[in-house]
């Protein structure tokens, strides 16, 4: 069993820029043990949130704010935990991450939690499916199969908007050109370019066909909002894929 830490100060390493709307937020492990498994979240605590010129704490916010955020880390990571966000419209923890957050600041967290975790005793390949910042989880998930060279085939299918709001798309095309057993889909739903050649639209039950040669030796990960998770669990359940089979976590 995991020992679950409660307000445990990490310093602030790095805010990596993903995307013009998201990054990934860096808590630097400094020798200390934080044991989680991947797909797990941690409950970031601001205690107190502070102000700038160009973010005030306005209508009666409370200054101490917790939020929910799943690890994109693997494990096995040594020198980082990471969470991966994506600003979003009333996300005002999300905001003020991105507007205010700076290396050396401290932040306090509780974890691990969570029941969306990978078990790789599964004798199956993997299907993980994503929508935005649902990514977050499913990284941790598949730089652990990575890092632990865990012989699985692994799909990732990955729903975004257009091609610059593709969270992580560099160094997911290059987990695909370097491990031959990991395989990468995009699709838009909101596409403009005309050279794009990917899928586009949500995702849908023709294309998980079309990711993999069978579907019923697959475990699926499905991450996003609720809408999308619902809408491919409905997919799955009519290509007759087991319940057991298939496991969530929903981003409101």
């Amino acid at each position: 069993m995991l020992n679950i830490v409660k307000d445990m100060e990490f310093e602030v390493s790095e805010i990596k820029k993903l995307t013009d709307d998201s990054y990934a937020v860096r808590l630097r492990l400094d020798n200390r043990r934080f044991t989680y498994l991947p797909g797990q979240f941690i409950m970031l605590k601001f205690d107190p949130l502070e102000e700038t010129d160009d973010f005030k704490i306005l209508n009666g916010v409370p200054r101490i704010q917790s939020r929910a955020y799943s690890m994109s880390s693997s494990p096995l990571n040594k020198d980082y935990l990471e969470i991966t966000s994506k600003k979003t419209i009333n996300g005002f923890i999300s905001d003020y991450m991105l507007r205010v957050l700076k290396p050396g600041q401290t932040i306090k967290i509780s974890g691990p939690y969570g029941k969306f975790v990978f078990d790789e005793n599964e004798n199956s390949d993997i299907f993980l499916i994503g929508a935005g910042s649902g990514i977050s989880p499913l990284m941790s998930i598949l730089r652990y199969i990575i890092d632990r060279k865990i012989n699985k085939n692994v799909t990732l299918l990955f729903s975004n908007k257009s091609v610059k709001d593709i969270i992580w798309h560099e160094e997911l095309v290059k987990f695909q050109e370097k491990f031959k057993n990991f395989k990468v889909f995009f699709t838009l739903t909101q596409n403009e370019d005309n050279n794009w050649n990917g899928f586009t639209g949500r995702v849908s039950a023709d294309m998980i066909e079309n990711c993999v040669k069978d579907i019923y030796k697959q475990v699926y990960y499905i991450c996003g909002p609720p809408a999308m998770v619902d809408a491919t669990v409905k997919d799955l359940k009519l290509l007759k894929i087991n319940d057991s089979y298939i496991k969530v976590e929903k981003y409101d």
